[in-house]
């Protein structure tokens, strides 16, 4: 084996005995404690109200765009926990090291919502100002307050201009395909 196998052979050691302590600290710390319900319901109760509240005739459209915002939230969340830039003491699933509740539930649901009853660019970016001031500097210190949300090497101000520039970036994306003739 050459020299470079064998540090990926360790490497691979490595990695199976950290997944073997996450897999033991979720079984016995994280699943089905009142955090872990939290994610639960974060990931199921907004997708119920959107339900309820979508314009059926403009679903396809709204759901592009939280398809969309999904996308963009797990690769940035994927990314930042990757870098250690913060972490998520409870998961959902062991396997997905990411806020996958928030990824694919609340925060989606939220901008779709926004998406459909602010249509025009000046009441979307009032409205997604407003959520993107209390995601960074309420809902995130709450989250942290919690237990959910750890912040290891980031700054509440940075994740302001993040928020809102992946909702205008995907309100400007979606109308350009769709409205593009």
């Amino acid at each position: 084996m050459t020299k470079s196998s064998l540090q990926y052979a360790e490497i691979l050691k490595v990695r199976s005995h950290l997944h073997e302590l996450q897999y033991e600290h979720w079984r016995q710390h994280e699943l089905y404690t009142w955090q872990w319900w939290t994610f639960v319901g974060m990931l199921i109760i907004p997708w119920i109200i959107w339900w309820r509240l979508v314009d059926k005739t403009r679903t396809a459209i709204i759901l592009c765009y939280g398809l969309y915002l999904m996308c963009v939230v797990t690769a940035m969340d994927s990314l930042g926990a990757g870098l250690e830039l913060w972490a998520y003491p409870i998961t959902l699933i062991p396997v997905i090291p990411v806020a996958i509740a928030l990824n694919c539930g609340m925060i989606p649901v939220a901008h779709m919502l926004i998406y459909q009853y602010f249509p025009s660019w000046k009441s979307f970016l009032v409205a997604e100002l407003i959520i993107s001031i209390l995601g960074a500097f309420v809902a995130e210190h709450l989250a942290e307050r919690v237990g959910i949300y750890l912040v290891l090497h980031w700054y509440h101000t940075w994740s302001f201009p993040i928020y809102m520039m992946k909702a205008v970036v995907g309100k400007w994306l979606i109308e350009s395909i769709v409205y593009y003739r």
